[in-house]
């Protein structure tokens, strides 16, 4: 007696799989486009959110010190990254001479509760003090942001443009 064996394939032909991967790699190169405009439309979001709170920071820091912008050592002379980060970040008194938070007679700030963000399209922290009368015109990635000690304006430092023409130097 002849027995007869089904045969049951499972798996799938080469030809099913090289139209599932052709397909997969269709819709990839339809979503990714749309993937990174959204990645640099929420770095740019990100930006300006973190230029608002510096911005906010400084003007509030003025607006307190008698209009006196942040970021001069009185006792130097001189205008610095440190210096700013401290009255930004420490206590403060009339003079705007920082301290540790809650410190007797340094009833100003902080006005910044966190470290200074970092600019999402260089990861640098460091910020480039521009001295009265000088100038900056472009940026160039040498630091994460600038911040102009003549008019206390803030920036971020990217030569990145993005696909709608936005020059986020000039944000």
């Amino acid at each position: 007696m002849k027995t007869t064996r089904n045969k049951s394939h499972s798996g799938f032909t080469l030809i099913e799989l090289s139209v599932v991967a052709a397909i997969l790699m269709m819709l990839a190169t339809i979503a990714l486009p749309s993937f990174q405009a959204t990645v640099s439309n929420a770095q740019v979001s990100a930006v300006q959110s973190q230029l608002g709170r510096m911005r906010t920071a400084c003007d509030f820091y003025a607006f307190q010190h008698c209009e006196q912008i942040p970021g001069h050592d009185d006792a130097t002379g001189l205008w610095s990254e440190q210096t700013l980060l401290n009255q930004l970040q420490l206590a403060s008194n009339d003079d705007g001479i920082t301290a540790v938070i809650g410190t007797p007679g340094y009833y100003f700030g902080p006005y910044l509760r966190d470290a200074l963000p970092a600019n999402p399209f260089n990861d640098l922290t460091t910020i480039m003090v521009v001295q009265p009368g000088g100038t900056v015109l472009n940026a160039d990635d040498t630091t994460g942001w600038v911040y102009w000690a003549d008019t206390g304006s803030f920036k971020i430092n990217s030569t990145t443009v993005t696909e709608d023409g936005v020059v986020l130097f000039e944000l």
